[in-house]
């Protein structure tokens, strides 16, 4: 059943979500200035120490907050992609029960630069059905950094905006000791079980994390009326992670890293294909040296990934006499995708000025062979090359100065990057689409990125934020060398063929954002616009051959559009009162908003999240022994679609979740929670639909959890 014919969800997101923009602009116009009371708000209590920041500024210049582990946690038993759903400004894309991929103010896959621990991370197959933040445990995660914009030109090459997390790590001596954490939880809609495992120790100069963490899940109920429906959602998933710390002197640290994650049996209702598996072994070593305002770091790193896909439970497998074929088929598509790189950087103090100067530089190697069988005799039918040994190479050098005064804080940075892209194996259709003829399978880039921001204190308890930048991003090796693929950015089963002349396509982007506080409260605005020229997107080619008989019959060329625009912004209004008593109260609420403008077909830019909104509240009793979080969260319809592209609209929706948590002794927390409580059915607007009903993934229906946590 198509969830965007269910009229229920659309009229409750439609009444909910102008009330939740008026008590927004209410919550607004309470928080005017004053003067009396300017102070900072309380900062929440946390259990561990985790962080989040999220900046539309250079990330140097982005203050941290903290944030509850619990909060992470709640939103992120299952998928580290969930958390970002709870932030203003971005999504993320649901393909399977887990490895979301992140979205940032309507902008998806290599469009968002991801890093881990610093070192930069691909997806594992051409299908997309990971990101490369999903081969971390949620629990193994210590901090969390969303850059809206293209500022973060120290991180990485191509970022028009980025995404980091670090794992957790024992950076001093002042950790001394023994510590560690048990985690489990268990979510009864899909059978969810989630084990986390960590031990930390620290002797002298010497200090380590090891941790281990198990999940496994089931199909999912999608939400009332549920029917006999479900919606696959079978995974399993084993996440180990080292990390060694050696003071080689007061001054000099080096540090080795490694992880390792095995994943199997992965329902992707949203994709063609199944996961058969994903394993992902990474590496990395990094020194620092501290001298009297000046510090040098140095990293070099690796990791590897395969992947394996099959159809056995898609409807191809199947015999169904009047298709073509009439027969069931067997597919075995086996990937692996390798990265290695390295950076270096320099940082120099000078009064309340930090030069900055690095290089740092990458490479991608991605292999994929789809294989395709007469499933009754496994005689072989199709053997083409996905990924045709397919490279990518940057190296990239950066300066970037950071001031910071009292009142003014500022910064610049510019980047230079060449890049390089090459295929070992095309087909000779390929040749003669593309006319490449007898050429070499190679392209050059050399592309030229600069930001500039300021944070300005207009006055004790108001400050304004701004930011400019401009970043190039090298196609991918599937938009330059794709044989008749299917797409994952355009949503679509049918072919696509890719193009070696693509030209990178180059962001800009304006930030503006004011902070105003007003004694217990604090009130952001952010606002921004942004145009892609040369933007990467595709068009129907009536002239090329499909490939497979089962595909659409239209087959489309990756090419460089003309411009693409976007604007919006987010709206935060927090309110978080001292203590008082036994009693902590903590609300916020938010609204999010990005609209884009595609002019290569003169209709909206594809990939537009809707317009969300969202309250929360949270609850400390018994000197916070005792917490309970409500939050809701209402989505409008999406009805500004891009249809020469096959996107289609969908539902609004209305979610509320709650939970509690209780301290019963130091260190040791149960908890509980209804997620979904009203049972709403939906699909977020950028989740992927089913390549054979064309409906979107579900999200699940109400889920009751369970928990319990122990630290030391």
């Amino acid at each position: 059943m198509n969830h965007d014919n269910l009229p229920h969800a659309r009229a409750r997101a439609t009444h909910a979500l102008p009330l939740l923009l008026l008590l927004t602009l209410a919550t607004a116009a309470i928080a005017q200035p004053d003067d009396a009371n300017d102070g900072d708000a309380d900062a929440p209590a946390t259990s561990v120490t985790q962080s989040i920041t999220v900046t539309t500024t250079l990330p140097e210049l982005a203050p941290t907050e903290l944030l509850d582990a619990d909060a992470l946690a709640a939103d992120a038993p299952v998928d580290l992609g969930g958390a970002l759903r709870r932030i203003d400004g971005t999504a993320a894309v649901r393909r399977g029960p887990i490895n979301l991929e992140p979205s940032v103010r309507g902008l998806q896959e290599t469009q968002v630069a991801l890093f881990v621990d610093g070192t930069r991370t691909f997806a594992a197959g051409p299908a997309r059905m990971d990101a490369g933040l999903s081969h971390v445990h949620p629990d193994a995660v210590a901090q969390l950094q969303v850059v809206k914009g293209p500022y973060a030109l120290t991180w990485g090459a191509g970022a028009l905006s980025a995404v980091r997390v670090d794992t957790v790590d024992l950076a001093t001596r002042s950790d001394a000791g023994f510590g560690g954490t048990l985690d489990g939880s268990f979510r009864e809609n899909g059978d969810q079980l989630d084990g986390y495992a960590d031990a930390r120790l620290a002797r002298e100069r010497v200090w380590g994390v090891v941790s281990v963490g198990h999940r496994t899940g089931d199909d999912v109920e999608p939400g009332d009326p549920v029917g006999d429906e479900l919606v696959p959602g079978d995974y399993r998933s084993t996440d180990s992670r080292l990390r060694l710390g050696l003071e080689l002197s007061d001054a000099a640290i080096l540090r080795i890293g490694g992880g390792y994650q095995a994943q199997d049996d992965i329902d992707y209702p949203g994709r063609l294909l199944d996961a058969t598996l994903f394993r992902t072994r990474s590496y990395d070593a990094s020194f620092s040296q501290a001298a009297p305002a000046q510090t040098f770091f140095a990293q070099a790193y690796a990791n590897r990934k395969d992947h394996r896909m099959n159809n056995d439970e898609k409807p191809t497998a199947r015999d169904m006499p009047g298709r073509m074929p009439p027969f069931g088929l067997r597919v075995d598509l086996p990937t692996e995708s390798n990265t290695a790189g390295g950076r270096a950087r320099l940082e120099r103090l000078r009064g309340d000025r930090t030069w900055t100067f690095g290089v740092d530089g990458a490479q991608v190697e991605q292999n994929a062979d789809r294989r395709i069988f007469r499933r009754a005799d496994d005689r072989l039918l199709f053997d083409d090359a996905v990924w045709p040994d397919a490279t990518l190479r940057n190296l990239g050098g950066y300066a970037q100065v950071v001031q910071r005064g009292a009142r003014t804080s500022y910064g610049g940075a510019v980047r230079v990057d060449a890049s390089e892209t090459e295929a070992d194996r095309v087909s000779d259709f390929f040749r003669s689409a593309t006319g490449l003829g007898s050429d070499d399978a190679s392209t050059d880039d050399v592309e030229i990125s600069a930001a500039f921001s300021a944070a300005i204190e207009l006055a004790p308890s108001r400050s304004l934020r701004l930011g400019v930048g401009r970043v190039a991003r090298t196609p991918t090796t599937l938009e330059r060398y794709s044989d008749r693929f299917p797409s994952t950015r355009f949503q679509s089963t049918a072919e696509f063929i890719g193009d070696p002349a693509l030209t990178p396509e180059t962001a800009w982007q304006v930030d503006l954002g004011l902070d105003q506080r007003a004694g217990d409260w604090l009130v952001q605005i952010d606002g921004f616009y942004r145009a892609i020229d040369d933007v990467i997107t595709v068009v129907a080619d009536p002239d090329l051959a499909r490939r497979l008989p089962l595909s659409p019959p239209l087959v489309y060329r990756y090419r460089n559009g003309d411009r693409a625009t976007y604007y919006g912004g987010e709206l935060r209004v927090d309110w978080a009162p001292p203590q008082r008593g036994a009693v902590r109260v903590r609300a916020h609420a938010g609204l999010s908003y990005v609209r884009g403008e595609d002019e290569t077909f003169d209709e909206p830019a594809l990939g537009m999240p809707p317009l969300t909104g969202r309250l929360g509240l949270q609850l400390g009793l018994l000197d916070n022994r005792l917490g309970v979080d409500a939050d809701l969260r209402v989505t409008d319809r999406q009805d500004r679609v891009a249809t020469s592209r096959l996107e289609q609209e969908t539902s609004g929706a209305t979610v509320i979740d709650l939970r509690a948590r209780y301290r019963v002794a130091d260190g040791v927390e149960l908890s509980v929670g209804a997620l979904n409580l009203g049972d709403e059915r939906y699909a977020d607007h950028l989740n992927a639909p089913s390549p054979f009903t064309r409906a979107r993934v579900l999200e699940p229906g109400r889920s009751l959890t369970v928990g319990v946590r122990v630290r030391r």
